[in-house]
C-alpha cells in the first residue's frame, strides 16, 4: 500500500508540474546526456534549461529565488562553456600550432591537492552560506542545501574546463539531492536526480576512457 501511495504522489507530482518545468525537466536532461557525450551542443540546450528555470524559481507562487539566481550562474556558465569548448573544438588551418585557439580541448584531471582545498574551501562556504539560509531565510535542510549548491557551482566550472572528476562531485551531489527530494516528499525531483545520477556515471566512464586513449 505505501508503494502505491509512492506511486500515486509521483503521478501526482507529474500532472501538478506545468509545461514550463516540463520543458526544463527535458531540457535538463538533455544537457546532461549531451555533456556525458562530449558534445558541445550541451551548452545551448543547456542555457534554455537554466532560462526557463529562472523564471519557473522566479515566479511569485514559488518565490525559490535563492534558486533563480543560481540559474544566474549557470547561464553565464553556460556561455562561457560553449565558447570554451567550441573555440578549441578543432585545429585551424589560419592559426600556429602552439596557439590556444588552434589546441582542441581535451579532458584532463587535476591533482588530489587542489581537490583537497576545494573540499576545504567549499565547505567553508557552504557552512556560511548554510547559516545564512537557516537564521536569515529559516531554510528547511540549510547546510545540506548550501552544500550542494556551492559544489554544483564548483562542478559547473570543472566541466566547462573537461575536468575529469567532474561527474564524481555529480554523481555526489545527485546522490544527496536525491534524498533531500524524497525527504521533502518532492518525489519526481527525486527520479530526475536518480536520471542525473546515472548519467553522471556513464559521463565519468566515457570521458575516463577518452582521457586514457589521449597521448602522454
Amino acid at each position: 500500500m505505501e508503494d502505491i501511495s509512492v506511486l500515486n504522489q509521483i503521478l501526482a507530482s507529474a500532472l501538478g508540474m506545468g509545461w514550463l518545468q516540463w520543458l526544463a525537466f527535458i531540457f535538463g536532461i538533455a544537457y546532461v546526456i549531451l555533456a556525458a557525450k562530449e558534445n558541445a551542443w550541451c551548452w545551448p540546450v543547456g542555457l534554455i534549461s537554466v532560462v526557463i528555470a529562472f523564471f519557473v524559481y522566479a515566479d511569485p507562487e514559488v518565490k525559490l529565488y535563492s534558486d533563480a539566481l543560481l540559474q544566474i550562474f549557470y547561464a553565464i556558465m553556460s556561455i562561457y562553456g560553449w565558447w570554451i569548448w567550441t573555440s578549441h573544438s578543432s585545429n585551424s588551418a589560419e592559426e600556429p600550432l602552439d596557439s590556444p585557439e588552434a589546441a582542441p580541448l581535451e579532458i584532463h584531471t587535476w591533482p588530489i591537492k587542489r581537490h583537497l582545498i576545494i573540499l576545504i574551501i567549499g565547505l567553508i562556504l557552504a557552512a556560511i552560506w548554510g547559516k545564512i539560509c537557516q537564521f536569515q531565510f529559516g531554510a528547511a535542510l540549510p547546510y545540506i542545501d548550501a552544500t550542494t549548491t556551492v559544489f554544483s557551482l564548483i562542478a559547473t566550472y570543472m566541466v566547462t574546463q573537461k575536468i575529469l572528476e567532474n561527474w564524481l562531485y555529480w554523481i555526489l551531489i545527485d546522490v544527496v539531492c536525491i534524498f533531500v527530494y524524497l525527504h521533502r516528499e518532492l518525489y519526481l525531483f527525486s527520479i530526475m536526480f536518480l536520471i542525473y545520477a546515472i548519467v553522471a556515471v556513464i559521463g565519468y566512464f566515457n570521458w575516463r576512457k577518452e582521457y586514457q586513449e589521449l597521448p602522454s
